[in-house]
């Protein structure tokens, strides 16, 4: 088992790119992997409830069924805090399974581990 650190920086504005990072989140913890999906930029918008509902990348799985399986899987899901803060997201808003991290626990979480950005 690998510990794998999914960064993702596009919301709503590229639903592919943004659908990318929760596919990816998906199929490690599928194979077993210890995962984090850190959501940063555009993408904190996405572990706000409700937005990422209508959320589809071309030809792609639709974004809540993809964060459905994340929740189901156990896929720790960290929300880069001072940009969820600057679009007004609070902590009583996040997707079930998101919780607000920093800039150090983006490090620590990727210190020994494999990472792959959208």
């Amino acid at each position: 088992m690998a510990r794998i650190v999914v960064t993702a920086t596009h919301g709503p504005d590229d639903p592919s790119r943004a659908t990318l990072a929760f596919l990816a989140a998906k199929a490690a913890g599928e194979e077993g992997d210890d995962v984090v999906l850190f959501l940063m930029n555009d993408a904190a918008l996405l572990a706000k409830r409700g937005v990422a509902d209508h959320i589809q990348g071309v030809g792609l799985a639709p974004l809540p069924e993809l964060l459905e399986a994340l929740q189901s899987l156990g896929v720790d899901i960290k929300v880069c805090r001072p940009c969820a803060e600057a679009r007004g997201i609070t902590s009583e808003a996040l997707v079930e399974g998101a919780s607000f991290a920093g800039m150090y626990d983006l490090i620590k979480a990727v210190r020994g581990s494999s990472v792959l950005s959208f």
